[in-house]
């Protein structure tokens, strides 16, 4: 009998685990989300006058290195991302911006939530929440072959 309300005990503690962990997991997911939208609006704010001057970056990853990509405006990259993000919430707390990189044509940002924890333990054991982070990134778009 003790053998029994011992190996429940393990598999009631596992199981919370796992519910634990595969709610992190979903959030964790649901933050990326919400930063792959926001990082697109970001990679969407070219540089028109840097691109009109011809300041502009060639891509040479691919075969055809006549492919140029279309300068970013960092300022105008990180007012959109911004503006995303803070109209955003992860289960109804507010994510904030820890770190922004923008050069050239690459724009990146990591954020963070702070969530509940779905299952509390008894006895005060554990926190209360779990935060969580995110690192997105994206690189403007390809413009067409330049003449």
């Amino acid at each position: 009998m003790i053998l029994v309300l011992g190996l429940f005990l393990l598999l009631l503690t596992a199981s919370l685990a796992l519910v634990d962990i595969s709610d992190n997991f979903l959030a964790k997911r649901q933050l990326v989300e919400i930063g792959e939208v926001a990082i697109t609006r970001a990679a969407h704010q070219l540089s028109l006058s840097r691109y009109y001057s011809g300041n502009i970056l060639m891509d040479t990853s691919g075969s055809d290195v006549t492919q140029f990509r279309i300068p970013i405006d960092c300022s105008a990259a990180l007012a959109g991302f911004q503006s995303e993000i803070a109209s955003s919430s992860l289960r109804g707390n507010p994510i904030a911006l820890t770190s922004w990189s923008c050069l050239g044509d690459e724009v990146s940002g990591t954020i963070v939530a702070q969530i509940p924890v779905l299952l509390n333990l008894p006895l005060g054991i554990g926190s209360n929440s779990t935060t969580v982070t995110s690192t997105v990134g994206a690189t403007s778009i390809i413009g067409g072959v330049r003449g």
